[in-house]
């Protein structure tokens, strides 16, 4: 008998090793847990650690992460309504306190189903989310990093973000009120941003901007651009603790921070100084002022951390640059870093600014990214940023007066599938939607939505057409189902005079 087997115990005939229970199982196992809590925080930290611990799942596998998350939470649901017992009701009601507006009525509704029959909620059940009490501010000299501190009734929530790069949210630490406030917690954990911080008080309004933003990026750029935080520990990982924050800032304000106007900043950095060419100098200012907006910033913000990320990363990739103008660059940077800073901060730049130029050139010319930019069908020219962010920031086109006479020649990606789909530009996205189901083969399905260059979602009924969110050279979304089961990725190749029957496959 070899040293390896020598200590084993002989199996019983038929017998089989337990098989480790799916994610979905042992979630159902442990909703048990929530019948002995006693307050909401509790079972939102639950839901938000289940939450994430889909996500990190998700973020494993092969293929797109969104279709996986689905497929998991749709699986979840049928597992805890199939249970109807007092603890999956609880793992509903849980899982319907966290996240946004859309994914938590999606497990309300679910459990609607078995307060209908009669199964009690918890105790600790509460339909609606504490309010705020305040918020708090630690930030370093260029506010590349920001500590945000929320307090409310029951917990106080710490908010590392990233304004600079890709990861955004960096860590969530979620604290009982009676142990601490928000202004404490903001002094006690902002002293690895500044030594001797000094908290500045936030308005609901001003919290949920800085927030927002980076919260909605973090699913969207961190797993990608951070592998790392897949392996991080769950109580230092952002990834168990986002849906809980998402829950909270929901209830912040009304309405998003509308976005602030770039067009005064930019006008006021080309009137400060005579520049050689202004065009290239006024498409540098917006993307920088555009970028910081996008990260949970006021447009004149940037730091060194900002800015390297900005250039050594995002522009190399996104943006096509001519020799020429990447030659002049430098000065129009310069320029704009002396704009923005204040004097304290212009100290720092003098040291730091020459190395991040160079690390610019270098990685604006790296073999890989060459090849990248090369192979990239989302290629932005500098010259041409205005343009792509007004058809960003747009929600719908104008109706063009020729619109009965056109064509939009459409190529739609459906998983691995594609196929190229000629409709009138007139046509409206009900029947573009039928038609992309028809060819998919996909189940006739009425809830879905288009999703436009800037976000905005359109659904059923909506009598928009095509024309008003197809524009030529970039692409929109669509997505079927209750979960967005299906999604589709819908690039318009071009727009022209219509010639035949439609619609078509071509």
């Amino acid at each position: 008998m070899s040293p390896v087997s020598r200590n084993r115990k002989p199996k019983r005939k038929g017998q089989q090793r337990p098989r480790p229970q799916s994610p979905v199982q042992a979630a159902v196992t442990a909703a048990n847990d929530l019948l002995g809590m006693k307050s909401l925080y509790e079972a939102q930290l639950w839901a938000a650690g289940l939450v994430g611990g889909f996500w990190r799942a998700a973020w494993r596998q092969d293929g797109d992460p969104d279709e996986t998350m689905d497929r998991s939470v749709e699986r979840l649901v049928e597992a805890l309504v199939e249970r109807r017992s007092p603890a999956t009701l609880a793992a509903l009601l849980a899982l319907g306190s966290v996240g946004f507006d859309e994914e938590r009525d999606f497990f309300l509704d679910a459990a609607t189903e078995l307060t209908a029959e009669g199964v009690s909620p918890p105790d600790w059940y509460r339909q609606e989310q504490p309010e705020l009490v305040d918020a708090w501010s630690v930030a370093d000299l260029f506010g590349d990093i920001e500590l945000i501190t929320l307090g409310y009734s029951d917990i106080v929530i710490g908010v590392l973000v990233d304004h600079a790069s890709a990861l955004h949210i960096v860590q969530i630490a979620v604290v009982e009120r009676s142990e601490t406030d928000a202004q404490a917690l903001a002094r006690e954990l902002g002293v690895n941003i500044d030594p001797k911080p000094k908290p500045v008080r936030l308005t609901p309004v001003q919290a949920l901007e800085r927030i927002d933003g980076p919260l909605g990026l973090f699913l969207v750029d961190g797993p990608e651009a951070h592998s790392e935080m897949l392996e991080l520990p769950d109580d230092t990982n952002p990834a168990m603790e986002f849906a809980l924050l998402q829950a909270r800032i929901a209830g912040l304000s009304d309405d998003l921070p509308e976005i602030e106007d770039f067009e005064p900043a930019v006008d006021e950095f080309l009137a400060s100084r005579p520049f050689e060419d202004v065009e290239l100098a006024r498409s540098w200012a917006v993307l920088a002022a555009s970028s910081a907006s996008s990260n949970g910033r006021r447009v004149r913000q940037i730091g060194p951390a900002s800015l390297d990320y900005l250039l050594s990363v995002s522009v190399p990739a996104n943006i096509e640059i001519s020799d020429e103008d990447l030659a002049r660059l430098p000065e129009i940077i310069t320029a704009w870093v002396r704009f923005t800073a204040s004097p304290e901060q212009r100290e720092v730049w003098d040291e730091r600014l020459p190395e991040l130029l160079e690390r610019f050139a270098e990685a604006y010319h790296d073999p890989e990214l060459v090849e990248f930019r090369a192979e990239s069908d989302e290629l932005v020219a500098l010259r041409d940023i205005e343009e792509a962010l007004e058809a960003d920031y747009d929600d719908l086109l104008p109706v063009p007066g020729d619109v009965d006479e056109m064509a939009h020649v459409l190529k739609i990606v459906v998983g691995d599938r594609e196929k190229l789909v000629e409709v009138e530009s007139a046509a409206e996205l009900d029947e573009l939607s039928d038609y992309i189901q028809e060819v998919f083969g996909l189940e006739a399905d009425p809830a879905w939505d288009f999703v436009t260059v800037s976000g905005e979602l359109i659904g059923p009924e909506s009598e928009v057409m095509v024309a008003e969110i197809g524009i030529e050279g970039l692409g929109f979304g669509y997505a079927v189902g209750a979960l967005d089961t299906v999604q589709a990725r819908i690039d318009v190749l071009r727009v022209e005079p219509k010639s035949g029957e439609y619609p078509r496959v071509s």
